[in-house]
């Protein structure tokens, strides 16, 4: 385990220019309420003198924590140092010009000084290990660590079963009808009115989407009307994507097969064609007030299903899973359904532009863009709930002021993206971000990140019926016996 520390002493430095700090407020009285975020109690005490205005969050502005450490849980090389991009800026040691360690740095030196806290990072395990750690260390009662973020793919099964990690309804200071939380986050995985997980603005550079790229160039050179003005019209659909791939694919190589070198009007590995469920409005599994539906039992579910074969047998596309960008970054590809971090695009030798998944025709109410990582949990075994609330508050509201303009309109808009359309658009999916359930809790691998429209993809089979005929009983008792044990557990 690494242990990432910087000192305190750095808050000192930019707190004169952070005080003048503007951010506003708002969001709906949906749990945890925003009175009660204040007081503790139900709305009948007086409440504290806060700093809204200042800070943009509902504080009290006398808390004082006698500079305890917050310590946040993540991979090796979560913090700073993995190269590809997936690292969170937690604990920074200076400045050193770079806009998002920069800002990261405003951000927690503005946090340590105004709850006299000290932002530390613990390294405590390979990617995707975070949480089997976090469990040992509940398991054993240690207050080890008081938030915990994992990578873009894990399971949070046992920890919510077992009862360990905390309802943020319970902490008084945190309110997640903030704009500074991802609202699908916490509603995607409530749990009888239970909320476990949550992302937002402090865990920015980690969010992982499912982006539709196109190339400029071949966009122009096919006379395909302007991408952006589709998209505003609600015209951007599964049916005119697929009129735009037709007809593209031409023998570059000349070697009279299809193969990566070849030029197409579509590219990706298979397996990024399950996110397509989700763009066209649908869930897989559904938490309810009672248990889980199932939306594979649909008959909207078979068309759907039939719409994602057809795309996968077009002959305009090409498929790899083990190079699945390789032939859209060559300039080969007129469009890309791309799932990895935002930097890998910074070099990118041409112009592309930036849309949501289509929808599955102009009826369906609004874009759908499927969004995971950024995942923050709270394991049980905190010793000073107060401290970890406020500071968790404290940290994503200060990124939504500090973090949040860094990474997208100096990061994302102004080193990443080549044109206001992919900007207006980066936004709209970051609007409609749709976090899936089953990637982080599912008890049944059958459903797990759609695994059973995964295994229709690579049979090219349109028999969805059959194959949940074959998983339904399996599938819903790994979910009820889940939700029996979680609320079993979650009264005690």
């Amino acid at each position: 385990m690494k242990r990432i520390h910087r000192s305190s002493g750095c808050a000192l430095l930019l707190t004169a220019v952070l005080l003048g700090a503007l951010a506003s407020c708002g969001g709906d009285t949906q749990p945890p309420a925003a009175t009660d975020a204040v007081t503790g109690g139900t709305g009948g005490e007086t409440a504290p003198a806060v700093t809204e205005k200042q800070y943009g969050d509902a504080l009290p502005e006398t808390l004082d924590f006698g500079g305890k450490e917050f310590r946040v849980a993540t991979y090796n090389g979560g913090n700073l140092t993995n190269g590809d991009g997936w690292f969170n800026y937690i604990d920074v040691a200076e400045t050193n010009g770079d806009v998002l360690n920069d800002a990261a740095y405003e951000r927690n030196a503005e946090v340590e000084e105004r709850l006299n806290v000290n932002v530390t990072c613990y390294e405590i395990a390979e990617w995707g290990q975070v949480l089997n750690t976090l469990q040992k260390s509940v398991t054993a009662g240690d207050d080890a660590y008081d938030i915990a973020i994992e990578a873009s793919h894990a399971s949070y099964v046992n920890l919510i079963s077992s009862n360990m990690l905390y309802d943020v309804n319970d902490l008084q200071y945190m309110d997640l009808t903030q704009p500074y939380y991802t609202r699908s986050s916490w509603e995607t995985y409530a749990l009888d009115g239970h909320h476990y997980l949550f992302s937002g603005a402090y865990t920015y550079p980690l969010f992982s989407g499912v982006y539709w790229l196109f190339n400029q160039q071949m966009w122009t050179e096919y006379d395909l009307p302007d991408a952006y003005q589709t998209v505003r019209d609600g015209k951007w659909t599964f049916d005119t994507a697929m009129a735009y791939m037709k007809g593209t694919y031409r023998d570059v190589n000349g070697d009279s097969k299809a193969d990566i070198g070849d030029k197409y009007g579509f590219s990706t590995g298979p397996a990024m064609l399950n996110y397509l469920y989700l763009g066209m409005g649908m869930k897989g599994v559904i938490p309810g007030a009672d248990g889980f539906t199932y939306d594979y039992e649909d008959e909207r579910a078979m068309d759907v299903v039939t719409k994602i074969i057809d795309w996968r047998n077009a002959s305009d596309a090409y498929y790899d899973g083990s190079k699945q960008w390789e032939n859209f970054f060559s300039g080969n590809s007129l469009m890309l359904l791309y799932g990895s971090s935002l930097p890998k695009l910074r070099d990118l030798p041409f112009d592309f532009g930036f849309l949501p998944m289509p929808k599955y025709d102009e009826a369906q109410e609004s874009y759908a863009s499927y969004m995971c990582g950024g995942l923050v949990c709270i394991p049980t075994t905190i010793s000073d709930p107060d401290c970890v609330g406020a500071t968790v508050e404290a940290l994503f509201s200060a990124s939504k002021r500090h973090l949040e303009p860094a990474y997208l309109d100096k990061f994302v808009e102004n080193k990443v993206l080549r044109d206001e359309g992919s900007v207006e658009m980066y936004r709209l999916l970051l609007e409609t971000a749709s976090y899936d359930f089953t990637r982080y809790i599912s008890p049944n691998a059958s459903v797990q990140n759609f695994g059973v429209i995964g295994s229709l993809v690579t049979k090219k089979s349109t028999d969805l019926a059959s194959a949940w005929a074959k998983i339904e009983s399996r599938v819903k008792k790994d979910f009820e016996e889940f939700y029996d044990e979680f609320t079993a557990n979650s009264q005690n």
